[in-house]
This record gives structure tokens, C-alpha cells and sequence, in this order.
């Protein structure tokens, strides 16, 4: 009778301890299944892009979360598992070197890297992306990496940068840029160069008897004009109140000498019809056939001649 009541208990027990492993494997699958959710969710929401990407034997991606059509469209996603190199199309034409860079390991894996991908709507978006390279035998034969779209990120940062260099009246490029372009060809770049030094006439004038309103108005209108010239040889910057200085780099004598007429010209002969006023600028130049370690001499020298034509001008209206 004791072995039979020790077995019915044994077997009791047993039931029990049967009936809480079930409800804890069950538990436990539940919080897996939540978690795996959660993971999913979160692949799906975020705006990274995690990849795997296999060189050897082939190219081919082993795994993109989220999916590529989150991105770049249900038919290129397709293509792309199938032939990866068709993502490379995508990339900006400018960056695709150095994308290859990355594959071939001629990179630091330290830094990011950054590009620009098509993203089918008729521009670029900014990735930045983080890669880990995977060895075997001391060759390269996967990489791993996340990519971040980092357009808004890029955009305050050329925002920040336009705000650096350009004048917030105008929108010229400011005094400070300016004299860094003239460091570069004094001491990184030999070039020839001149340097045209404008000045607006009776500023003070019109601010004084038409208010400072009417006397910004003469000074955009000025600004606007001597942009007119501006090109990747020709900066024209605003140097502060009724200044400004173009540098031109690359042009000969004879051509800077016909650009500064030209721009007195244009200047001179404008009015403002909305005041009527008529702009009024005294310019100057100075050239030289190199450029290394005569900028400063250029810029003052310039600037002297623009004072001797703003006396001889004041002569003339005597």
C-alpha cells in the first residue's frame, strides 16, 4: 500500500513539474515572440540601412534590413539581390571610386564613408555609412556595414557654411572668404590674378538724406550687378559698408583691363528708378602674371587705385 501511494505521489509530482516546464517553454516562446516583434518593428521603422554583402565566391547580398524596396522600389530591390551591381548605378557618379575603394579594402574602415545614391525621385540622398570588413585567410571576403541617410544633416551644414562666407545683405561671398582665397593663391597656388577694388560713391549721402532703406537698396543693387561677373575664375565678395573686391585669376592684363571697364559701365550707367537714383562706383585695379607671395601687395595696390579714381571722379563733378 506505501509503494502504491509513493507512486501515485512520484507520478503527481511528476505531472506537476510536466505542467510547469509547459507553461514555462509557453512563457517563454510568448517573450521570444514579443521580442522578435519588438526587433522587427524596429528594423522596419528605423531609417538605417543594415547589409551584409558577400565577394567571395560572387558578389551578392546575403541580407539587407529593412528590404532594399523600403528605399530604392520593389523592381531595382530585385535586381539588386540578383545582380548586386546594378545597386552601383544608384550611386552618385562622383563617389563611385571611391565606393570601389571600400570593396577593393583600400579604405580606413575606421571612417565613414560618404556618398550620394539616386533615389529615383530626380536627385541624390546623402548616406553615411559605417563599414566592417570580414577576413578570412587575410583577404576580404564580405563587408558588413550600416548606412544613415544624412541629407537633413548635410544641408544645415551647407547652410552653416553660407551663413560663414556670405554677406547676409547682399548674399556675396563675405570679407572673411575672400581674403582666404587670396592666401590660397599667395602661398598654395601660382596663377596670374588681379584684384578689382570697387567703392560706391556717395553711400553716406544717401543714407543720410534718404534713409539707410534707400541706401541698402544701392548697395544690393551694386552687389547684384558685380555678381553678373562672377565664374570659377572671378569672386566677388563685399568687403564691409561700400566696398567691394573681385579676385580674377587666370586672365590676362588685357582682359582684366576690359572686365573693370566693363563692370564701371554696367555700375555707372544703372539707376534705381524706385528712388531715382543713379549708382555711382569708383574702381581700381592691380595685376600681376604670378600670383605666390604678391596678394597682399595686389590688394593694396588695388586699393590705391581705386582711391585715385574716387578723387579724380570727385575732381570731374566740381
Amino acid at each position: 500500500m506505501e509503494l502504491i501511494m509513493f507512486l501515485i505521489g512520484l507520478l503527481a509530482g511528476a505531472a506537476v513539474i510536466g505542467v510547469f516546464h509547459f507553461f514555462e517553454k509557453r512563457r517563454i516562446q510568448k517573450e521570444q515572440l514579443e521580442e522578435d516583434q519588438r526587433f522587427s518593428g524596429l528594423v522596419a521603422s528605423t531609417k538605417d540601412i543594415i547589409y551584409y554583402f558577400e565577394k567571395k565566391p560572387g558578389f551578392q547580398f546575403r541580407y539587407v534590413m529593412p528590404p532594399l524596396e523600403h528605399f530604392f522600389g520593389e523592381e531595382m530591390a530585385k535586381e539588386a539581390f540578383v545582380d548586386p551591381s546594378k545597386f552601383f548605378y544608384l550611386v552618385h557618379p562622383d563617389d563611385l571610386e571611391m565606393l570601389w575603394k571600400k570593396i577593393r579594402g583600400e579604405v580606413d574602415y575606421n571612417q565613414p564613408i560618404i556618398y550620394r545614391i539616386n533615389d529615383r525621385k530626380g536627385g541624390y540622398t546623402w548616406y553615411e555609412e559605417y563599414t566592417t570588413p570580414v577576413y578570412k585567410d587575410g583577404e576580404i571576403i564580405a563587408l558588413q556595414g550600416i548606412l544613415r541617410n544624412i541629407s537633413e544633416k548635410i544641408k544645415l551644414q551647407e547652410e552653416l557654411e553660407y551663413r560663414i562666407n556670405h554677406d547676409d545683405l547682399t548674399g556675396l561671398f563675405n570679407r572673411g572668404y575672400f581674403e582666404k582665397a587670396l592666401e590660397k593663391y599667395d602661398s598654395v597656388e601660382d596663377s596670374s590674378a588681379a584684384v578689382i577694388m570697387c567703392d560706391l560713391d556717395d553711400l553716406k549721402h544717401v543714407n543720410d538724406h534718404f534713409g539707410h532703406k534707400a541706401g541698402d537698396l544701392l548697395i544690393k543693387t551694386a552687389a547684384s550687378i558685380l555678381n553678373g561677373f562672377a565664374s570659377d575664375q572671378l569672386v566677388v565678395a563685399r568687403m564691409g559698408g561700400d566696398e567691394f573686391a573681385l579676385l580674377a585669376v587666370g586672365f590676362s592684363r588685357e582682359e582684366v583691363d576690359t572686365m573693370a571697364k566693363d563692370i564701371a559701365n554696367q555700375v555707372n550707367s544703372h539707376s534705381i528708378e524706385t528712388i531715382g537714383l543713379s549708382v555711382s562706383l569708383s574702381i581700381g585695379y592691380a595685376y600681376c602674371d604670378h600670383s605666390l607671395y604678391k596678394m597682399d601687395k595686389l590688394f593694396n595696390e588695388a586699393d590705391q587705385n581705386m582711391y585715385r579714381n574716387k578723387n579724380i571722379r570727385k575732381l570731374i563733378t566740381i
